[in-house]
């Protein structure tokens, strides 16, 4: 007996992860069940977001190793295939980035280190319970939940906000963005706006203090972006903290 499947429907699955054997393995696990169908496992990019457009799968297993890249990927897997659910398999679990990822509209939110029958069974509940989200996470991530912060960074607002954290010239991530310099001054006025900030250290020091800005281990400062979305219910199946 399938847990959580009440009717005899084949889900439809994507898998996206830059790593091929956990990828590979993924897809094996998951075209072994009966009640799942893998159309498809691809490294993160262009190709992956054109297949899940012209696929539509019912879940997108999204790789999220990459802090930024959850924003991203997230969205253009939304924009492409928004009945699409999507679900974060990441070894991060910053707390900051469970917020993000409860901002992003994601269905689940997991972590690598999960049993094959735990994803087994996030994959079914989001499509039976497209309402909740279903998340696996360490006790302490989800007891550092930062408050939603009120301000709302564009996606190019978070993108500039991200390069001045980095240290990063106007000029420099003009170059790196291929805008002008008098547009990044534009958008640094609007930040600045939001934000309060009368200076640019000011600016990502509330950044980082509304948790706008996260900070990852291994890649620095990434951004988080606050969607206009109303906060699904949340179906939490937290770990016990190592």
């Amino acid at each position: 007996m399938l847990e959580g499947r009440m009717d005899n429907k084949v889900i439809t699955v994507l898998v996206v992860d830059d790593q091929t054997l956990l990828r590979e393995t993924l897809c094996d696990v998951l075209a072994a069940q009966p009640d799942i169908k893998v159309v498809g496992g691809l490294a993160n990019g262009e190709a992956a977001v054109h297949m899940a457009g012209e696929l539509r799968p019912d879940v997108i297993l999204l790789d999220g190793s990459e802090p930024y890249g959850v924003v991203c990927g997230v969205e253009a897997m939304h924009r492409v295939s928004p009945r699409s659910q999507c679900i974060i398999l990441t070894s991060f679990h910053h707390p900051a980035l469970v917020q993000q990822a409860l901002q992003l509209r994601v269905s689940g939110f997991l972590t690598k280190n999960l049993r094959r029958a735990e994803v087994l069974a996030a994959i079914r509940s989001v499509t039976s319970h497209p309402g909740q989200i279903f998340m696996s996470v360490p006790k302490e991530s989800m007891a550092a939940l930062p408050h939603t912060s009120t301000a709302r960074l564009s996606a190019r607002e978070l993108q500039i906000m991200e390069n001045v954290a980095r240290g990063l010239s106007n000029s420099q991530i003009a170059a790196r963005l291929t805008i002008t310099e008098a547009t990044v001054k534009r958008h640094l006025s609007n930040v600045f706006e939001k934000l309060g900030a009368v200076s640019r250290i000011d600016a990502v020091n509330k950044a980082k203090s509304m948790l706008i800005l996260g900070f990852s281990r291994n890649t620095g400062p990434y951004a988080r972006q606050d969607g206009p979305y109303p906060r699904p219910e949340v179906r939490l199946q937290v770990q016990a903290g190592t």
